[in-house]
Order: C-alpha cells, then structure tokens, then sequence
C-alpha cells in the first residue's frame, strides 16, 4: 500500500469509527427512550385495570363516560405498545 493509500484508508477508518460511535450513542439513547415508553405506557396499563376494577355494572351516564374514557386510554395504550 502506498503511503498515499495508507492515509486515505487511515482517514476512512477514522470517519467510521466517528460514526460507529456515533450511532452506538444513539442506540443507547434509543433504548432509554424505549424503556421510558415502556414505562409510561405500563403505568397507564395498571390505571386502567384499576379503573375497569371499580366500575358497577350499572348502565348510567357515569358508566358510560368512564367506559369511554377507558376506550380512550386503551387506544392510547395500544399505541404506545406499537
């Protein structure tokens, strides 16, 4: 390899090694965002149990509105889980 090659190939193994990490940084924020996701999305999971929990089985307005809350949240739930 000529000395010319040598430096250009010693460049490019600098660039990648930036790069690499670069995006071993990014995946180490990426599973901490996971994780939090995951724990927002886990405590909202146990809210709503709790919630279905107490309802009666009574068919008055209340019901319906905590029903359609609890849809809601489920929704909500369903994409934080996708």
């Amino acid at each position: 390899m000529t000395d010319q090659t040598q430096e250009k190939f010693n460049e490019l193994l600098g660039i990648l090694k930036q790069r690499r990490d670069e995006l071993s940084v990014q995946l180490h924020l990426g599973k901490a965002e996971t994780k939090d996701l995951w724990q927002q999305t886990e405590q909202k999971w146990r809210h709503l149990r709790h919630q279905l929990e107490n309802i009666d089985d009574d068919t008055g307005d209340a019901t319906k509105d905590v029903g359609a809350a609890a849809m809601l949240m489920a929704e909500e739930i369903r994409r934080g889980y996708e």
